[in-house]
């Protein structure tokens, strides 16, 4: 079994665990002027923040909103902590970001995968004042689309066979590569579920997906054959993307997430004790490319 771990709006969790006066509280973290939120607790959410908001509209619905700005070293620090408690139960963990990870247990047939999820679970909210989402199943898809269903601390296991009853009703956009604009085009196709898309022809798939239909039809049929990779190859570039949900042109919220983008980019090279040669920043818009380098 497949084992999905996902922190609970990690970087906002990270700082109440860290301060316990703002435990409870709604905060966020982000830029405080002029940015977007990054984080934002579980009490922020239910007063309407959510990520990437601009910060300034944030305040606006949540006057008492409490913004931090970003410690990646700190939030680097509670990681590797919560992953350590992962090789407690297997060797063969593969850290997916900085606040989830999987676990392949098929080498340690006598642990159940309930048991190592309910001790993990306890083991980190305890140690750490961290919450902790888990799903298990027979797979890498199954497992990390369990985990994040129904956040915050949840846990679903999905037995094996059972793959396309839990994934076929839930909507297209919990398949991998499933955007926005994706997941539009499919709603209009009427391929809302994935059901619909399992049970839709490769030939037609493909006028919507292109080259990527036979990767979504095996994903929608609850087939992923991808290993947990304990130690990631070293990347020769690295990249970042992501799909607003509405076009904007917005120039400080833009700028605010190509920031927020290059921290995490800049984060990534250190780990890997690499320089930097040149930045390319690619930005699309009305399906034209505009491209700036530094």
């Amino acid at each position: 079994m497949i084992l999905h771990f996902d922190a609970d709006a990690f970087f906002a969790s990270v700082e109440q665990a860290a301060d316990p006066r703002l435990r409870g509280r709604p905060i966020a973290v982000g830029g405080e002027r002029r940015g977007i939120i990054a984080s934002a607790s579980y009490e922020a959410r239910k007063m309407g923040i959510y990520t990437p908001m601009p910060t300034a509209r944030a305040k606006k619905l949540c006057p008492g909103l409490i913004v931090l700005p970003c410690d990646f070293d700190k939030y680097e620090r509670f990681s590797h902590l919560m992953f350590s408690y992962a090789y407690d139960f297997t060797p063969l963990v593969e850290q997916a970001s900085i606040d989830e990870c999987y676990m392949d247990l098929h080498g340690a047939p006598r642990l159940r995968a309930g048991d190592a999820a309910a001790k993990m679970q306890k083991a980190i909210a305890q140690s750490l004042k961290l919450s902790v989402s888990v799903g298990v199943g027979a797979n890498k898809l199954v497992s990390q689309i369990a985990s994040k269903l129904r956040k915050p601390h949840c846990f679903i296991e999905v037995s094996p066979g059972h793959e396309q009853g839990f994934l076929w009703p839930l909507e297209n956009k919990w398949l991998p590569s499933v955007g926005p604009q994706l997941a539009a085009r499919l709603d209009t196709a009427g391929l809302r579920r994935v059901e619909h898309i399992a049970h839709t022809p490769l030939e037609e798939l493909a006028l919507l997906v292109g080259s990527g239909a036979p990767a979504l039809h095996e994903f929608a049929m609850g087939n992923d054959a991808r290993p947990v990779i304990c130690e990631a190859p070293v990347a020769k570039s690295y990249g970042e993307q992501e799909t607003f949900d509405q076009d904007t042109t917005d120039t400080t919220f833009i700028l605010a997430r190509l920031r927020a983008m290059i921290d995490g980019l800049m984060r990534r090279v250190r780990e890997d004790g690499k320089s930097i040669r040149t930045v390319t920043l690619r930005l699309r818009y009305n399906d034209m490319d505009e491209v700036t380098r530094s």
